[in-house]
């Protein structure tokens, strides 16, 4: 979104202002400690506490409450060895974190932020009490929030829009607001970015009167309790159905303005696996998705810190209507489950990986090497993508042959933020082990005990390349030369009993070998849609899906998208009607790749293809009024009748070669899907649950997705850009004569 040169001037200027951070009076920035001062390998890897040494919370959801703590707490997530410039013992970093149990933050540092994991069961729905006791005492939070932004905090205040400009950071209570990436579940319990709740523990700006909800805040009923316990001001009770198929979920926080803040860099996130014991898997696929030690999550994040060991976020805006937002953040450290560059010990077997990446905007490209005799792998395997199993496991082959790749084999895993992947590592590969076996023995070494892998990153940011020694590791396997019997699941089809279907055929909306619409599926209608970058003097401004500001009024500041509808203080454009099925074409006029995510439903990617930048944004600055680009104005054209083609408001690309299909791994249900410039994207949307059949007579939820005039949104996962415009409103509009099971005010 903005380039190397940007981001540089902006860091060697936060460099040097550090010391004094105007208006908090609490805790302040330190000066920026260099990735390549962090020791690495020094800590194990936090894995569930249901595993032996296990520290990261864990918690198997039934049908009673479950109360999470939003909490400011110190985690240890430097190395053991660290030493802070102040010559102090380092006793933690202070972060956010969502954390089971007491309401007060812990006395001591914990091993881990990240968490809890809390296992769903399909069908059986799950009462969370999330309370904010939030504090910023001790971290610099407040230092990183921008007023001038579309953001919660105005809204704080009673203000119906930001002061462009605006210097003074936010001084009110902290504000917060859950939301399950990936569930199925009503808007209102959804999380959405205006559903916040502030803190019972004020802020140091005593003379203001802060609001404690956000307009579309929902307290919830306490159906566990049979209503005994209802929420309190600083709560809010989300009972999510959970009847989707079982997927690698998440959750974190969703703050208008302040997700890149409070979520992807302070902490507040956590896992949900949704499992289905009733699902046909294959014999030594664990069904509960625990699994001991061999079932392992791995978040994966970046981060900066200063030299005392404390979070350290660049917050020197690039241009003047913006004092302290960043374009996109990277840090110079990668930190797996809370823990920056940890290790974990292996043997000889197969474990299964449950990845989230968490970051704020970084990229992960990701595959296994030994550095000694720079030997990839072992082979990857991918067995699920954001929205539930693979009917087959999927290759990731980092020695892949140029017959593989041509046959749709990859070399590496990619997520952008927001994305998950289920994968099975094999670290009795027999390929790997006969590779490195050769490849030590021609160096006229024996093979170490044990071999460290490191697992490498290789995808850039507006930095560039990573560094190989710092940002281009993530962790290290330490695979001992113990080869125990391996009862578990084997997903190489080249193995006797190996690769078995891992499910019965999902549902297809989108051919994946093909490219094309699944057999039988027929849109009723297509949207087409822009990713739209806005200059400012300095780089860029915000970012805009269908250059649509969040609230659907133009740059004026008064008047609404023509034929958009009024829901709750937004404007809004797109409102799929319940049991239809539409296609979004997303022209991305961007120069950077987005992962768009879609909130409330999965849906699954269809093709990819490139299109003539130029010419198109001739053609589309051109259809402005008077001929010129306007920001924020909405589609050039009307949304409704434009384009007869499609809806949108957009002229069509002239589009180059062929549709792309989806990669090989990316071939499922997903919410969350890359989205690279220069391409038009397409995506099959169904306002429908994943397992109904194509055609089916049935095909809605059984509960009201907009109940209370509930909205969902659609953005950019890159929480910067979604913090600042690149975001909006989205109301599913049910069929009135289906009778719901799901109830609002009963179930919910």
């Amino acid at each position: 979104m903005n380039t190397k040169k940007t981001i540089l001037l902006v860091l060697l200027a936060a460099a040097f202002i550090v010391a004094y951070s105007p208006g908090t009076g609490l805790a302040v920035q330190g000066t920026p400690l260099p990735g390549n001062k962090i020791a690495q390998f020094i800590d194990p890897l936090p894995v569930l506490n249901v595993a032996p040494g296990g520290t990261m919370e864990t918690v198997i959801a039934g049908t009673g409450e479950i109360t999470l703590n939003m909490l400011e707490f110190r985690s240890k997530i430097l190395p053991s060895t660290f030493v802070p410039a102040n010559g102090l013992p380092y006793t933690g970093t202070w972060v956010f974190g969502y954390r089971l149990g007491p309401t007060s933050a812990p006395a001591a540092a914990v091993d881990t932020y990240v968490g809890p994991v809390i296992v769903a069961t399909r069908n059986v729905p799950t009462q969370i009490r999330y309370v904010n006791n939030l504090t910023a005492n001790n971290i610099a939070w407040r230092d990183w929030t921008d007023q001038s932004l579309h953001s919660a905090f105005h809204q704080a205040v009673g203000q119906p829009m930001p002061m462009v400009g605006d210097m003074m950071h936010y001084m009110g209570p902290v504000l917060a607001v859950p939301h399950l990436h990936g569930g199925e579940d009503p808007a209102i319990i959804d999380g959405g970015p205006e559903a916040w709740f502030a803190s019972n523990v004020p802020g140091p700006d005593t003379m203001t009167t802060y609001l404690p909800h956000g307009p579309a805040y929902y307290a919830g009923v306490d159906v566990a309790g049979a209503g005994a316990n209802p929420p309190a001001l600083n709560e809010a009770i989300y009972r999510y159905p959970n009847t989707q198929e079982a997927a690698p979920l998440w959750f974190h926080d969703h703050l208008l303005g302040g997700t890149r803040l409070n979520a992807t860099f302070a902490g507040l996130a956590g896992a949900y696996p949704l499992i289905d014991p009733s699902l046909s898997l294959p014999a030594g696929l664990d069904p509960v998705g625990l699994g001991g030690r061999h079932l392992v999550p791995l978040v994966i994040q970046d981060r900066m810190f200063d030299t005392n060991g404390q979070l350290f976020f660049p917050n020197i805006g690039i241009n003047p209507e913006h004092p302290y937002w960043v374009p996109e953040f990277v840090g110079n450290a990668i930190v797996v489950n809370g823990k920056a560059w940890p290790y974990l010990n292996v043997d000889r077997q197969r474990y299964r990986f449950f990845l989230i990446n968490g970051s704020n905007s970084r990229p992960y490209d990701m595959f296994l090497q030994d550095q000694t005799t720079g030997i990839k792998g072992p082979r990857m395997w991918v067995i699920a993508t954001d929205g539930g199993y693979l009917d087959a496991p999927v290759l990731i082959d980092p020695n892949a042959t140029g017959a593989q790749t041509k046959a749709g084999v990859q070399k590496k895993l990619m997520m952008m933020p927001g994305e998950r992947y289920e994968m099975i590592m094999d670290f009795a590969d027999p390929v790997w082990l006969n590779a490195i076996t050769a490849a030590y023995t021609a160096m006229g070494m024996a093979v170490p005990k044990p071999i460290n892998l490191i697992l490498r990153n290789t995808a850039p940011t507006v930095n560039g390349n990573p560094n190989t020694k710092t940002e281009g590791r993530i962790m290290q396997f330490r695979v001992s030369a113990n080869a125990p019997v391996d009862t578990s699941y084997n997903p190489d089809p080249a193995q006797p009993g190996g690769g078995l279907p891992l499910r019965p055929a999902m549902v297809r909306l989108a051919d994946p070998v093909l490219g094309t619409l699944a057999a039988g599926v027929t849109p009723n209608l297509t949207r087409e849609f822009t990713l739209n970058e806005v200059p400012g003097l300095g780089g860029p401004l915000e970012a805009l899906v269908n250059n649509s500001k969040w609230n659907g009024l133009r740059s004026d500041g008064t008047t609404s998208i023509p034929g958009s509808t009024y829901v709750l203080g937004n404007y809004l454009t797109e409102l799929p009607v319940e049991g239809q099925t539409e296609v979004w074409e997303i022209i991305n006029t961007t120069m950077d790749s987005h992962p768009i995510h879609l909130h409330g439903l999965q849906f699954q990617l269809i093709n990819r293809q490139a299109f003539d930048m130029a010419a198109f944004m001739m053609a589309y600055n051109a259809a402005f009024p008077g001929g010129v680009y306007i920001p924020g104005y909405g589609p050039p054209l009307d949304y409704f009748t434009g384009n007869p083609r499609a809806l949108g408001g957009n002229p069509d690309p002239a589009l180059l070669g062929a549709a792309l299909p989806p990669l090989s791994f990316e071939a499922g249900w997903k919410d969350t899907v890359i989205m690279h410039p220069g391409e038009v994207t397409r995506i099959a949307v169904r306002i429908a649950p994943q397992d109904k059949a194509i055609g089916a007579a049935d095909l809605f939820w059984s509960y009201a997705p907009n109940a209370l005039n509930g909205a969902y949104v659609w953005h950019c996962h890159i929480t910067d850009h979604e913090d600042n415009e690149m975001m909006r409103p989205i109301q599913f509009l049910p069929n009135e004569t289906v009778i719901r099971t799901y109830v609002q005010g009963v179930d919910y």
